[in-house]
């Protein structure tokens, strides 16, 4: 099992746009699902669907930090 900072390394090599103090502010629970979407992502479109979490709504909002 991967911990935070290596699963943090493993979204950086995927998506290096995301800032990682950004990243570093989720639990560990969300960046290890959104790692596992951003794996998704590299295969071929179709092969395999995501599905939402059903603890998850499809629609997020957050405020801005201050």
């Amino acid at each position: 099992m991967l911990s935070k900072n290596q699963v943090i390394d493993a979204i950086s090599r995927l998506n290096p746009t995301a800032p990682i103090q950004w990243l570093a502010g989720f639990d560990l629970v969300s960046l290890r699902r959104y790692y596992e979407h951003l794996l998704l992502t590299l295969e071929p479109r179709g092969s395999r669907g995501w599905v939402r979490p059903t603890d998850s709504s499809a629609v997020v909002t957050r405020r801005p930090a201050a």
